[in-house]
């Protein structure tokens, strides 16, 4: 009888533990990456009302839970969701109604496709396109108007450069906006050759044509955000920073995500304009579940690619030219004031040397020192090495995008030479600074995929494996850190930290499954993501599931 009680106690517990709480969503026979500060990693979870529960040994969470569905991972690698700290989410979808020019090997292609698409689409609008790049083609020359004029004389068009800092526009494009070739325009050129307008726009002369952008129904927005969404989704990206965004935009996509059409998390930039500044200086920040708008987008300066980054010594390749300032330091002032008042992040996109080290000062003479405000700075591309302690500083995040080192390696040197090189995409280096980094892709500048982030960052080689040995290894990320810059960090650098970027219980139900665990060693060129949950939500079905 001794020897009865205790076992009639243990299983009487044990019975009464079975099932005995409720969950929507059962993962489990899973690795779960946790991200979480320990490192944890897990075999199942719990999910409730869109929030991890619980995570445990596989035989734990399926005991203790009665799920309405179960998810059967088949032993494939759990982590957060991937968020994209710097993308143009809503130009993407636009874009898949664009003249695709991603690609195209020389400018007559380019021309080639803009026909092709004018006769599918005929009428008097504008043609839009995007995508070309002559760093990829066998003469690197930028090109003119010349032939857009003569098949298209009476139709305008635009055709975008692949970063969106250098466009062509036609004579018929120049006359329906009303552009003179000839005037001044502040940190923006439109090239002219023996007197004559080429058609070539760089930086700011782009930006006069943007009302044509801003034109689109809100039918073609709707159709837009979703398209994007549809993809991001595939590619495993739960939330994306859409950096630079308008008060229409950004309150169609508020919109869309409460009446539940648009599940993608957003971390919205304010593209900076007064009536931007306005709206939210009246309306305060937005802080929804699945919206946040706290920063603004400045431009310092242009691209490398299309010689419009602003740097202290003159290109490599064209000797006296350091490039484009876009506003004045004035300017920049004004804003980190407006931003620090007002309770916004001030995100600023800086590309040469120069434009870095003139943010830095900027935000460190509104900053005055440390503090948690995490203003960031886009791109952070070519750093002097005595501008980057700045960072740890002013408590300033770097937000970079590890595929622009890889896409630009074969031609950036050409533009720096051999010195100023072994200070560009310097991840690593800039990692040690803050202790973090925001990790992106500038996508539709580069592709979509957040798995391609990881093997640029980890790796420093493109999708072919290219270069041999890896593009200025030495400022390679560890494997954990590149995660960490596609989860946790991402969320930090957004004041999202409390609800996303790593599974823990309270926190929100955002993962993504993928075939093999992402590290230094597991063969990820060809890693895949199997399947996307938002809030607990299968969005992308991949694995079984009862």
């Amino acid at each position: 009888m001794k020897l009865f009680v205790p076992a009639l106690l243990v299983v009487l517990s044990l019975t009464s533990c079975y099932h005995s709480q409720q969950a929507d969503l059962v993962v489990h026979n899973a690795r779960i990456q946790s991200m979480d500060e320990a490192g944890a990693i897990y075999q199942a979870m719990a999910v409730r009302d869109g929030r991890v529960v619980e995570l445990g040994p596989e035989r734990q969470i399926l005991n203790r839970y009665a799920a309405k569905e179960q998810y059967d991972a088949g032993g494939r690698t759990v982590y957060p969701g991937f968020i994209d700290g710097h993308c143009h989410f809503f130009g993407y979808g636009l874009n898949k109604q664009k003249v695709d020019l991603t690609g195209v090997t020389w400018w007559k292609e380019a021309v080639d496709r803009t026909v092709a698409f004018a006769e599918a689409h005929p009428g008097e609008g504008w043609i839009l396109g995007r995508g070309w790049d002559e760093n990829k083609w066998p003469m690197a020359v930028l090109p003119d108007n010349a032939l857009l004029n003569a098949l298209f004389p009476n139709r305008p068009v635009l055709l975008q450069r692949i970063d969106g800092h250098a466009a062509v526009v036609n004579q018929a494009a120049m006359d329906r906006v009303g552009f003179d070739p000839k005037a001044t325009i502040e940190g923006g050129l439109m090239v002219m050759r023996d007197g004559r307008p080429t058609g070539l726009l760089v930086d700011n002369a782009v930006a006069v044509f943007q009302k044509i952008f801003d034109q689109a129904d809100e039918a073609t927005k709707r159709r837009a955000l979703l398209d994007a969404q549809a993809d991001c989704i595939a590619a495993g990206l739960t939330m994306v920073c859409d950096a630079g965004l308008d008060v229409g935009t950004i309150e169609l996509i508020r919109a869309m995500q409460r009446e539940g059409s648009l599940k993608m998390r957003v971390y919205a930039m304010v593209a900076d304009v007064p009536e931007n500044l306005e709206h939210f200086a009246k309306s305060g920040p937005i802080q929804d579940d699945r919206l946040v708008v706290r920063s603004v987008k400045v431009y310092a300066d242009g691209a490398l690619g299309s010689r419009g980054a602003l740097l202290k010594r003159p290109y490599a390749d064209q000797p006296g030219h350091h490039g484009l300032q876009l506003a004045s330091r004035e300017h920049f002032l004004d804003v980190a004031r407006w931003c620090k008042v007002h309770g916004f992040q001030m995100n600023t996109h800086c590309i040469g040397d120069s434009a870095n080290a003139l943010l830095l000062d900027v935000y460190g003479e509104v900053l005055g020192g440390t503090n948690d405000l995490r203003w960031r700075i886009e791109h952070a591309q070519v750093l002097s090495p005595e501008d980057r302690p700045k960072f740890g500083a002013y408590s300033i995040i770097p937000s970079v995008q590890p595929t622009h080192a890889t896409s630009d390696g074969p031609w950036a040197e050409d533009r720096l030479g051999a010195e100023r090189i072994g200070h560009a995409y310097a991840y690593e280096d800039l990692r040690k600074t803050m202790g973090l980094l925001a990790l992106g892709t500038d996508f539709p500048v580069e592709g979509i995929d957040p798995l391609q982030t990881f093997r640029s960052a980890v790796f420093r080689t493109d999708m072919k494996g290219e270069p041999a040995g890896g593009y200025h290894a030495e400022n390679a990320l560890s494997a954990e850190d590149a995660l960490r810059g596609m989860t946790i960090w991402n969320a930090i650098s957004t004041f999202w930290e409390n609800d996303l970027g790593a599974l823990e219980a309270g926190k929100r139900a955002d993962f993504v499954v993928v075939d093999r665990p992402l590290t230094k060693d597991t063969g990820s060129a060809k890693a895949k993501v199997l399947a996307t949950f938002i809030n607990g939500e299968a969005l992308f079905p991949a694995a079984q599931r009862r």
